[in-house]
């Protein structure tokens, strides 16, 4: 992966802002965007990020999308995990909480209903 070595979101004011760490002090990457909604304000330490386990599901919210390095971040509890796109199956939407199931190197991704927060079942 060619992410940099310590990167962080800070979301304020509806905005977030990737800040890298650099000599030991942050800066900002990129331009400031619009945050997504059900995103809450913070600091998110994405860096701390760890890989998923080929065979474990992780339930949280999909904080970051970072296309460029085809990754995504998702918050489980006070953990990060930091997923391939590639091998997702489904679509990962910043602000969405998710189910991500492994199974081998393959993972699906399934929407939790937040009101019920309770998986929908279809009969």
């Amino acid at each position: 992966m060619t992410t940099p070595a310590k990167l962080r979101m800070i979301v304020m004011n509806g905005q977030k802002i990737l800040q890298t760490q650099n000599n030991n002090e942050w800066e900002t990457i990129g331009t400031i965007k619009k945050i997504d909604e059900g995103i809450k304000p913070g600091v998110y330490n994405i860096y701390l990020a760890k890989t998923p386990s080929d065979k474990k599901q992780y339930e949280g919210q999909i904080i970051h999308v970072d296309k460029d390095n085809a990754v995504f971040y998702q918050q489980v509890n006070k953990d990060y995990i930091v997923h391939q796109l590639n091998a997702v199956d489904g679509k990962a939407i910043a602000g969405k909480n998710v189910v991500i199931a492994y199974d081998g190197e393959k993972a699906t991704l399934t929407l939790i209903d937040t009101l019920k927060n309770r998986r929908s079942l279809k009969i």
